[in-house]
């Protein structure tokens, strides 16, 4: 077994783990190793994202930790491939009123939000010609989308460069918490030797095993003074063997590629409809997705190809605008949510829990706010306190203290 001693474990290596690592590194922090079983992130949410990022949240400490992100992500827009086409959001009028209240939070704080009428939605954007049940719509200037590989790997080469190791192909068994004669935490973990396939990935990360059997590779313990669960999806199975409940679940969202032979949707950003249903541009197609009611939580990977595309996201576009009736269907993937009670993340100190921090369920909103969670919980590690934004409202300790945020109204 090989033996190893750091400061800092992140267990995660995601746009969360890769955000805190690149925190850590900014707060010179000496000794820090980041571990995933999948560096590349083949199966991690990271991955299989649709990109968007977005300041038009109805909770404050969204807006403001999205806010942050976004204008780090303008100033470094080439590295990570941020566009600001901005975000279009449709509205009936049963959610007008809530809209409007909410984008007088956005302007208070700083974030552009053009409110338009049913007439200025068609001179926006002329193939949407299906409005009878619309009343208007708003329009985030600055909202947009990022490359999510770029952006990830701009947060790793910024950690690397100064000294955050990390490590591929580890997948963790065992956590000891710091007791009476030890102040750190023992991690039992096995690193894998050569690549694996993207099955035995899938596998893996589909049983959350805690004995491996006869797998090639070797075991590692490892001491760190400050455990971090960025594991995403599987920051559940981080906790259960850190010693902790963690009450979020992974949930399937699954996303599709489609040919819109009758319109150029470059010119255009993200767009959402009243159903759910988001579409914006991707290389030469259009990107949609839809979170489908009453998805079974768990490990799924299955995409369900011409049939969701047809159910979920041709059946409600078609209705929206004339040209989209000839939609043509590509391809698709899914991936995985990791979805808290009131669909808000967890970031923070585990309550109870001695050096042992948590940074996850995101429910769909981590690119988007990576850079500014990454500055913020290596604040609260290292200095003991947040600086840069305030995240207190969103420590796990909301569940059992019985203050939950309220939801979100602008969720797709």
């Amino acid at each position: 077994m090989r033996k190893i001693e750091t400061d800092f474990l992140v267990i995660g290596a995601g746009l969360i783990g890769s955000g805190v690592a690149m925190g850590l590194a900014r707060q010179q922090v000496d000794r820090a190793i980041v571990v995933d079983l999948d560096l590349a992130g083949e199966w991690s949410s990271s991955e299989l994202n649709a990109g968007g990022v977005r300041a038009t949240w109805s909770q404050k400490v969204n807006l403001l930790t999205s806010k942050f992100s976004i204008e780090y992500f303008m100033q470094h827009a080439e590295a990570v491939g941020y566009r600001d086409c901005g975000y279009l959001w449709l509205h009936r009028p049963e959610t007008w009123t809530g809209a409007l209240k909410a984008r007088e939070m956005h302007v208070a704080h700083g974030w552009d939000v053009d409110v338009l009428d049913v007439a200025g939605l068609k001179n926006k954007v002329p193939f949407i010609d299906k409005t009878d049940d619309l009343v208007g719509g708003l329009f985030g200037k600055k909202d947009g989308l990022v490359n999510p590989n770029r952006l990830k790997e701009h947060f790793r080469e910024i950690a690397v460069a100064k000294g955050v190791q990390l490590m591929d192909g580890v997948w963790v068994t065992g956590a000891t918490a710091p007791g009476t004669h030890s102040d750190a935490w023992t991690i039992r973990a096995f690193q894998f030797s050569g690549l694996l396939s993207s099955e035995h990935k899938k596998r893996i990360l589909s049983e959350n095993p805690e004995q491996l059997g006869s797998e090639s590779g070797e075991w590692l313990e490892i001491k760190c003074k400050n455990l971090v669960n960025c594991a995403g999806a599987w920051a559940p199975h981080i906790a259960k063997l850190a010693g902790y409940a963690c009450p979020s679940v992974p949930v399937r969202r699954q996303i599709s590629l489609f040919h819109a032979r009758d319109v150029d949707l470059n010119q255009y950003g993200m767009i959402v409809d009243p159903s759910g249903v988001y579409f914006h541009p991707e290389s030469i197609y259009g990107l949609s997705g839809f979170a489908t009611p009453g998805e079974v939580e768990g490990y799924n990977f299955q995409y369900d190809a011409e049939r969701f595309f047809e159910e979920q996201i041709w059946a409600p576009l078609h209705e929206r605008a004339t040209v989209f009736e000839s939609l043509k269907h590509v391809s698709g993937w899914a991936g995985l949510y990791e979805n808290s009670p009131d669909h808000h993340a967890i970031i923070g100190a585990v309550d109870g829990q001695k050096n042992l921090f948590e940074a996850h369920s995101f429910s769909g909103h981590g690119a988007m706010q990576s850079y500014g969670v990454g500055v913020a919980l290596s604040e609260l590690m290292v200095k003991g306190r947040y600086e840069s934004l305030d995240l207190n409202e969103l420590s796990g300790a909301r569940f059992a203290n019985g203050r939950t945020i309220p939801g979100e109204t602008w969720v797709i």
